[in-house]
Formats: C-alpha cells, structure tokens, sequence
C-alpha cells in the first residue's frame, strides 16, 4: 500500500496536467456577482476571476486524487484498529484458557485429594493413581500458560508492527490534511496566475492583430509606390517579409492563447476547448513598500512551516525507536543517525526560509518600482497620444502613422496591465510564505509560465 507523502506529491500529480493561500487573491474588488454553480451555466457568459477560482476549487482532479488517499488512509487505520483488536482477543482468550485450566486443575486435585481421604481409599493403586492424575493436570496448567506466553510475545511483536504502522498512518493523514489544505490555497493563487497570464496574451493577440493590419497596410502602399517607381524591389521584399513575420508571430500567440484557456477549462472541470470569455480582473492594489526583513518576519514564517514541524516529528519518533529494547544494535544505530539527519535537515530549513522570504520581499519591492514605472510611461504615453490624434486631426500625421502611435499606446496599456498583476502576485506569494502555505504547485506552473 502506497500512499501521497507530504512534500512530494502535490507537485508530482501536477506535473502530468501542465502543457499547462491562505488567502483569496486581492487582486480586484470586483462587482459582487453570483457564482456559477456548475460548468454549464458558465459557458455563454464572461467570467470573474473569483468565478473561474470557486469552480476549480470545486472541481479540479488534483483534489479528488487527494481526498481519495484521504480515504485510503482513513481504512488502513481502521483495518490496523480492527487487528489491534484481533490481538487483544487472541490474548484474553489464552489468559482465560490459562485460567480456566488453572481452575480445573485446582478442582480435580482437591478432587483427587478429598478422594484419597475417604478411609480404605489410600491404597497403593489409588495412589498411583492420584499422582499421575495431579501430574497429567499440573501439565495441563503448564501447557496452558505455555500458550499464554507464546500467544502474548507474538502479539507484542505484531503489535508493535502494527502501532509503527498506525503511527505513520497518522502522519500520513495529517500530512494529506495539509497538502489538501495547502491546495484550496494555491489554487486560488494558481487560477490568478492563470488566468492574469490569459487575460494579457488576450490583449497581446490584439495588438499582433492590429499590427498585422498595419504591416499589411504598409505593404499595399509599397506596392503602390513601386508601381509608380517610387520603391525598389528590396524595399517591397523587406515590407512582405514583415508580414510574413508578423503573421507566423500572431499564429503563435493564438496557439498560446488556446492552451491557456484549455488548462482554465480542465481545473474548471469543463471541455477543454469550450469557449472561455474572461472579465480582466481590475488593478486596485496600492503600490507600496515591502515590511522590512526582520527576525520578527522570519520567526513568523518559520512557524508557520510546516515542513520544520515534519522534521521534528520525525526526530522524535526516531528518538523513540532509539530507545527501544527489542531492536538490534544497528536498528538503534540508524535511529540515532536519523536523529541527526533530522537535525541537519532542519537547520538547511530554516536556511531555506529565511533566503525564500528575502527573495519574497525584494520580489515585492522590484514589481511596485516596475509598476510604478510602468504607470509613469503609461501617463506620458497618454498625454503623447493625446498631442498626435489632435495634429492628425489638423493633418500634420497621416492615417498610418497614426495607426502606428495608436498601438504604441495601447502596447503601453498592456505593459502596465502586466506590471500590475506581477505585483499583486508578488504579494499573494509572500502572503501564502506567511502563512505557511508550500508553494510547491504554484511554483511548477509559474516555471512552465515563465
């Protein structure tokens, strides 16, 4: 029987779905809308993200296969409960036989004796057989106990066998109970991911397609010119390559786009290619600075680790078995040396801590300089635009060039789009750090994001 450990899993059962916290995404105050209650009512409508969030929370296979190991855990401590028993029984029974046999004899050899007291009785063959008789019962008391003790050194061995057993159950269980919780949170994270990356190759495959028509624009007129022997040969080549180039780019952001939404519809438990219309999600969050690292921050997420509580756990019960007086010098060997191992893995733990929630803070710090950057050239960008509708109004710019500042602005828009989730994800991050959520799954799909 092999069951989910800590640690491992999550990321494993993960891994074969991608082509793909603690607390909700703040990235928006959406309007309050009721969710849907199932896949089909949400298939001919835009969605939220908290929609999208609710239904995968609900339906995404990775919290089935965890529930059912849950189960799986669930029965093997009651199948070792139901031989726990079985034990006990065993040996009650022995003792009773024991006694029971105890009992007879003292009966049969007051029996025996009362007999030989009666006058005439003490004869020589009366006595013969008396003794035989308080012989053949004292082997039946002995033989009895025999079994009592047999009966009791094997059930202490299989019983002991079976409390190692029910021990690692137990952590087992409370292992599952935590990815299971662990997962409610990061797939909260793990949709935000989702569906922000979506939401800005969306807009990413409506600028490629206006700059397409633009490209293409630009390459009718070259043709024109060198009709009228205004262009070169080469000067047309190198417009048609652009479109050329431009539209194998356009292609593969749709492509892009299409497996995106197809791993949103599987979490959701939809049809892969059903058709998916997100409501980007609004930028509310105020830019602001990271707390500082402190030791005070550090114990805080060190506490909350949950691995660390695992490392000591298993020193403890390494500990244990170390002390225990029926096992071989080498059994009590590699107990102390687990002890150890426990030990040092729990220092390079904590290592791990304090290195991931400084990485987590100037992650923070570096996504709000990045958006506010991005909002100061979104604001000139703006003004900019601004300017040239008003000279192309007074026919100072042409229609393409027009065209062509058009989506320099809207590439700005898009660029402040992704700044600003990037940031709200940092802080989601830091968050689940915070509270003691593994980000192992949310760290797989963001790698196969990136």
């Amino acid at each position: 029987m092999k069951f989910y450990p800590y640690k491992k899993a999550c990321a494993l059962l993960v891994t074969g779905a991608l082509t793909t916290g603690a607390a909700v995404p703040a990235l928006a105050a959406e309007a309050k809308t009721e969710a849907p209650q199932n896949a089909e009512e949400s298939k001919t409508k835009a969605m939220t993200l908290k929609e999208i969030q609710e239904l995968v929370v609900k339906n995404n296979r990775l919290k089935t296969t965890l529930t059912l190991n849950q189960e799986k855990v669930i029965a093997g401590l009651s199948a070792i409960d139901d031989g726990l028993k079985d034990l006990k029984d065993s040996q009650d029974k022995a003792a009773h036989a024991r006694r029971d046999a105890s009992d007879a004899a003292s009966k049969g050899q007051a029996a025996i004796n009362g007999t030989l007291s009666l006058p005439g009785a003490a004869t020589g063959t009366n006595k013969l057989w008396g003794t035989i008789t308080s012989g053949l019962l004292s082997g039946a008391v002995k033989t009895a106990s025999g079994m009592e003790t047999l009966v009791d050194n094997v059930a202490d061995r299989q019983r002991d066998t079976l409390e190692d057993q029910q021990t690692e159950l137990k952590n087992t269980k409370m292992d599952l109970n935590k990815t299971k919780e662990d997962w409610e949170n990061e797939s909260l994270a793990v949709t935000q991911l989702l569906v922000t990356k979506t939401v800005q190759v969306e807009k990413g495959v409506s600028l490629l397609t206006q700059k397409q028509s633009l490209l293409e624009r630009v390459c009718r007129i070259e043709e024109k010119k060198q009709e009228l022997g205004f262009s070169t040969g080469t000067d047309l080549s190198e417009k048609k390559l652009a479109v050329s180039e431009g539209a194998k780019e356009l292609q593969s952001a749709k492509d892009g786009l299409t497996l995106l939404k197809r791993q949103l519809n599987d979490l959701m438990g939809r049809e892969i290619d059903e058709e998916l219309i997100i409501t980007p999600p609004e930028l509310t969050r105020t830019i602001e600075t990271a707390p500082a690292y402190s030791e005070e921050l550090l114990k805080t997420a060190t506490d909350k680790n949950y691995k660390l509580k695992t490392l000591r756990r298993d020193k403890q019960q390494a500990e244990v078995d170390s002390k225990k007086n029926d096992r071989y010098d080498g059994q009590l060997k590699a107990s102390r040396v687990d002890m150890q191992l426990a030990d040092v893995s729990t220092e390079e733990e904590k290592v791990n801590i304090a290195n991931d929630l400084k990485k987590k803070l100037d992650a923070i710090n570096t996504a709000a300089a990045e958006y506010q950057n991005k909002k100061d050239a979104n604001s000139k960008a703006k003004i900019e635009w601004e300017q040239q509708q008003k000279s192309a109004k007074l026919g100072l710019v042409s229609a393409v060039e027009l065209q062509a500042l058009e989506l320099q602005y809207e590439q700005t828009e898009m660029e402040l789009s992704v700044a600003a989730y990037a940031y709200d994800l940092a802080w989601e991050e830091y968050t689940m750090l915070m509270n003691g959520t593994t980000l192992d799954i949310y760290d797989v799909y963001k790698s196969k994001l990136s």
